[in-house]
């Protein structure tokens, strides 16, 4: 075999040998994406007293990612045992992520362009709806925790715990904190009524709850008949620091409540009924209810305006009458 046969083979063994090795490393790298996902969608069981925003937050979920993921509306309620499934957010690949710092260098140069792309991401992301309650809200160090304030005692202590149960603790704290301020007589505080205040202590971030008036023992003379504060299902609170608009316009958000807006007084009324209701009481402390009229004004002021326009038209009669007999005046004799 002539020498440059033997060379001739020699290298085509060695490229074959390199292929081999090539073909090798790359059947080593792992595909990415393969196994199995730890983020996969884990399924949740509602507790009594829970909502979309509490099981939202304890997952770091979005409400919208939830209801989408159970084919649900936000609006529509949850009920305790139902099984919800909760998605986890998915983590950037890392060819997205190189992707991504690769466009973010090269338009770093370009002021314009980067404005009219997050003007973009602007317009297409969701808008979230408005609070009603503004900056005023915030997270609260331990959910279902509470702190009552009133002229019976001052009861602080975790009222509803995260199954949804109320232990026995918060009801005796409860039932001594919405005490009758005039007796001291207590009535067993129904359930609902412990978990509505827990949400609006939870909403405005465990700030303390001012009890103005709990219970009240039924009297002959009291203005409303079947009172929901002799049945322990009423209360009228204020939180310091807040507008008590902004804790009527929360409390309105809460399923099957009365809310009662007194601007003239120093609380907002909240009970537990079957039926959402929502009325104005332009009357003070101890007066007779004065429910504003269908225009939302005040029934007294509109009362005595009528009494100043009609005093105003008697005053411009009568002094056209006297003026008209003091021209006439009587007639000189003779």
């Amino acid at each position: 075999m002539t020498p440059g046969w033997l060379k001739l083979r020699h290298y085509l063994r060695a490229g074959i040998a390199s292929s081999v090795v090539l073909c090798a490393s790359t059947l080593a790298v792992p595909a990415q994406g393969s196994g199995t996902n730890p983020q996969d969608p884990v399924s949740h069981t509602v507790y009594q007293g829970q909502t979309l925003g509490m099981i939202a937050r304890r997952y770091n979920v979005s409400i919208a990612a939830i209801c989408s993921a159970n084919g649900i509306r936000r609006s529509r309620p949850i009920h305790p045992g139902q099984k919800l499934v909760i998605p986890r957010k998915l983590r950037r690949s890392l060819s997205a992520s190189a992707a991504k710092r690769a466009a973010s260098k090269a338009s770093s140069g370009r002021s314009g362009t980067k404005r009219s792309s997050e003007s973009a991401s602007r317009a297409t992301s969701p808008r979230r709806r408005p609070d009603p309650t503004g900056p005023y809200a915030r997270r609260p160090r331990q959910y279902g925790f509470v702190t009552l304030e009133s002229r019976t005692g001052r009861w602080r202590g975790t009222a509803v715990r995260p199954d949804g149960t109320i232990p026995p603790s918060a009801r005796d704290g409860f039932e001594r904190s919405l005490a009758s301020w005039r007796t001291g007589k207590t009535e067993r505080i129904h359930g609902r009524l412990i978990r509505m205040l827990t949400r609006v202590s939870d909403h405005f971030g465990g700030r303390p709850i001012e009890i103005i008036s709990g219970f009240r023992p039924p009297r002959k003379e009291q203005y409303t008949l079947r009172s929901k504060h002799n049945l322990g299902r009423a209360v009228d609170f204020r939180i310091r620091g807040i507008p008590n608009a902004v804790i009527r316009d929360f409390c309105r958000t809460l399923p099957n409540v009365g809310v009662g807006y007194y601007p003239n007084s120093t609380f907002v009324h909240l009970d537990i009924r079957e039926c959402s209701a929502y009325w104005v009481d332009f009357s003070g402390p101890g007066e007779a209810p004065r429910y504003a009229t269908p225009s939302g004004k005040d029934p007294a002021a509109s009362k005595s305006r009528r009494a100043r326009q009609t005093a105003r038209v008697k005053s411009t009669t009568k002094g056209a009458d006297g003026h008209g007999a003091t021209e006439s005046g009587p007639t000189p004799k003779g």
